[in-house]
């Protein structure tokens, strides 16, 4: 395979305005590594770059003349041949699915399928999956998706390493392939496409809409929170079953939580009147709160990481929070931090329809406050039935989760989406009993 390549051009003006990079500036742009995956009139790399935010992976499609229904997804060009972004071409991606399904290799780039998997080929159409996050999803075929982590971290991802975990769960999409680059660090991976699946998110935002509105449900969500909650239970035990759980450490669990709250203070200063009530909720108990485990746990979990398919939840995504290191991710963690991150989520809902009505009425706060109360319950007796936890002994440590993730979603929204603050904010209030 040809490895000459004239020069990558155009990443620095070409990574910021990419929805996965994490800023505004790339600062300088060091091509790291170049592995070429295709060769021809259509060539592909898989580049690794260092920037001033770390490192990430680009996959690169090399052509002399471009179609015209790739030119949005050019970076630069260089030696009268243009340079693009090798995930907007179908060509390219299927040729990344067949190095998987092959058990190929592309220099250091190692391509796998998990054993005794057989990948489908010819992969068949290619399509992007919904929205970019901290990764890109291709829907290869149907029946198949390749997702690329765009940041590069030393050591396999959390993702992978759960999903291997997983293999027999009935609640997580079948692992079916990896790629790697020196054997260590995880650039990529296959799984099993979820046919007719609905994002949990898009289910509860419109079943609110329903219950604002008064029309009839297309579908019970209050009592499929109850499902969705024996689902994360049960990949709970599943995670513990196989790696094990250790008794938690409250004492350096607040001494995180209060340092996070410190750098929420610093950027929300409407917060500030309640510091006092908020240390002592993150702190003193937490510290004082019943002994409990700790153990690995999905670490990100919120309704737009939960499918709802053939009357089934599955759990999807378990990088963890993006922008952390992968040894933090691996940290063990209580449960209750997925449990908060599901109750959290569906405050959101109501917040996203408060935030966009034209008209917020009277009777809209009653509605929503009702639904979420009810989605949320239903959410935990589901948990609760599934894990045999007794969240009304656990209920310090879960409101203290569910705070230290609302102060998240400030610092978030502070920083990306200021038109947003009020959702956090007053969840935070009312958590501490703040709230009118």
């Amino acid at each position: 395979m040809t490895t000459a390549i004239t020069g990558l051009t155009g990443l620095a003006e070409w990574l910021p305005r990419q929805r996965w990079f994490p800023a505004d500036d790339a600062g300088v742009v060091t091509v790291e590594r170049v592995e070429p995956f295709a060769d021809g009139p259509v060539r592909g790399v898989i580049a690794v770059v260092d920037t001033a935010h770390g490192r990430f992976h680009v996959p690169v499609g090399i052509r002399a003349d471009l179609p015209a229904g790739l030119a949005d997804a050019v970076i630069g060009s260089a030696g009268g041949e243009v340079h693009y972004d090798a995930l907007a071409d179908p060509e390219l991606v299927t040729r990344l699915y067949e190095l998987v399904a092959r058990a190929g290799t592309a220099g250091a780039v190692v391509f796998r399928p998990e054993p005794g998997v057989d990948l489908p080929e010819p992969p068949g159409d290619v399509r992007p999956m919904g929205v970019e996050q901290s990764n890109t999803s291709l829907v290869v075929g149907g029946h198949s998706v390749l997702k690329l982590f765009r940041r590069v971290w030393t050591g396999e991802n959390p993702d992978l390493t759960l999903h291997r975990v997983l293999r027999d769960s009935l609640y997580v999409p079948r692992l079916l392939g990896s790629i790697t680059l020196d054997g260590t660090d995880t650039l990529g991976l296959v799984e099993s496409f979820v046919d007719n699946g609905v994002e949990g998110w898009e289910a509860a935002r419109a079943d609110m809409g329903h219950t604002l509105t008064g029309t009839p449900r297309e579908l019970d969500v209050v009592g499929e929170l109850g499902r969705l909650g024996v689902a994360v239970a049960a990949v709970h035990a599943d995670l513990g079953r196989s790696l094990g759980s250790a008794p938690a450490d409250h004492s350096a669990l607040a001494d995180r939580f209060l340092t996070r709250l410190a750098e929420t203070l610093e950027v929300a200063p409407t917060l500030r009147p309640y510091a006092v009530a908020l240390r002592v909720a993150l702190g003193d108990r937490v510290r004082a709160a019943e002994a409990g485990e700790v153990q690995r746990i999905h670490g990100d979990l919120h309704l737009g990481q939960v499918l709802r398919s053939n009357g089934r939840w599955l759990l999807l995504d378990f990088e963890g929070e993006p922008s952390a290191p992968p040894a933090e991710r691996a940290r063990p963690d209580s449960p209750l931090r997925d449990v908060a991150g599901m109750l959290r989520s569906l405050d959101y809902v109501a917040g996203h329809h408060r935030l966009t009505a034209t008209n917020w009425s009277v009777e809209d706060e009653r509605r929503s406050r009702h639904w979420v109360r009810d989605t949320q319950r239903s959410f935990l007796a589901g948990y609760a039935s599934e894990s045999g936890v007794d969240l009304r002994a656990a209920s310090t440590l879960l409101r203290a989760y569910q705070l230290d993730k609302a102060l998240y979603e400030v610092r978030y929204e502070a920083a990306n989406r200021p038109g947003w603050l009020p959702v956090p904010v007053r969840a935070v209030r009312e958590l501490i009993g703040g709230a009118s």
